[in-house]
């Protein structure tokens, strides 16, 4: 039975950074096809720069008109943009954060499809150049994780929570940039997502 299975988010979910093209998406699509005889399609619905208004508005016109048997959300990193050494509002409040995720998650589940949210990973905060106006910070990134973990476990949605592990990485050797995954750390992220989604019968 074909399985379809969708990947809604931003730049890291598109691929940014992969010098191969392919992103962690593709990759996890690579192994799970060698792994299993079932048929799948694979849809990466990401895009670069989305924040999770922008992936909530896409997700009405480019998620309902398929049917996915698995989505994958991941985005948010573009909500916690500051500026250097500033402790301005974030463009996002907490509040509309949370609106918005509840608002994308209530639209999902009109789809009857199994739905994974993933969290954020790390920054490599030193990685800004001293000419970087707009940065992020690991004390934004964990605090937002919470706020997703806590909206997904009232809902009952699984949550792959992967931030304190990648802290203890060397991230220098799987990042392009602050936020981007190399090569090596998108079929890092493949590997680990495809290992939850096993252990978690989403397959």
């Amino acid at each position: 039975m074909l399985k379809n299975i969708g990947l809604i988010g931003d730049s890291i979910a598109h691929g940014y950074g992969d010098t191969q093209d392919l992103g962690w998406f593709a990759r996890m699509a690579k192994i799970i096809l060698s792994q299993h005889s079932e048929q799948y399609l694979f849809n990466n619905l990401g895009y670069s720069g989305d924040n999770i208004a922008d992936t909530t508005n896409r997700t009405n016109s480019e998620v309902l008109s398929r049917k996915f048997d698995l989505i994958i959300v991941s985005t948010g990193i573009n909500d916690l943009r500051r500026r250097k050494n500033s402790n301005l509002e974030l463009d996002f409040s907490e509040g509309a954060r949370i609106m918005y995720w509840n608002k994308l998650l209530d639209i999902l589940t009109l789809t009857n499809a199994k739905i994974v949210v993933t969290d954020l990973l790390p920054i490599i905060e030193g990685k800004y150049t001293p000419e970087a106006n707009l940065i992020h910070y690991n004390n934004d990134v964990e605090r937002y994780n919470e706020i997703i973990a806590d909206i997904c476990k009232q809902r009952n949605i699984p949550f792959f929570a992967r931030y304190n592990r990648w802290k203890k990485y060397n991230l220098e050797s799987l990042y392009t940039d602050a936020i981007h995954p190399n090569s090596s750390g998108h079929q890092t992220i493949a590997q680990e997502t495809y290992d939850f989604l096993l252990q978690n019968n989403l397959l």
